[in-house]
């Protein structure tokens, strides 16, 4: 049992998005454009982080995280938050920027939850 099986029970918070609908005056036009955003952005978002922890770039590595943490509160995204939240953790304990390699294992169990992020993300969108 990994870690991260929580994740499968629920990936997504669909009440975020409606509390940010009710904040934003129930413009849901928004709502949507904000969801495609994050759902095109997504594999990116990982996608980068995979590619500071290989370049050994620290910097990067907390730019990407904190980016992804930080778009995936905002869109509910609870696991892909939580495990960023936990990513950002890590990297903050390294010694330094040469042990990145170190983290890898964590952004490919991360990789996993992409697409059953978006697919949750898109269904009520349907």
């Amino acid at each position: 049992m990994s870690e991260y099986d929580e994740c499968t029970d629920s990936l997504v918070d669909h009440t975020v998005l409606t509390e940010l609908q009710a904040e934003l005056g129930g413009d849901q036009g928004i709502i949507l454009a904000f969801v495609r955003n994050y759902v095109a952005l997504l594999p990116w978002r990982v996608s980068r982080l995979h590619r500071a922890l290989e370049n050994l770039d620290m910097e990067d590595a907390m730019d990407a995280v904190l980016s992804l943490k930080t778009s995936s509160a905002m869109v509910g995204a609870i696991c892909m938050n939580r495990l960023a939240t936990d990513m950002e953790i890590r990297l903050r304990l390294l010694p330094s920027g040469q042990h990145l390699s170190e983290l890898k294992p964590q952004v490919t169990e991360m990789e996993h939850f992409v697409f059953g992020t978006i697919y949750e993300l898109e269904t009520p969108l349907s």
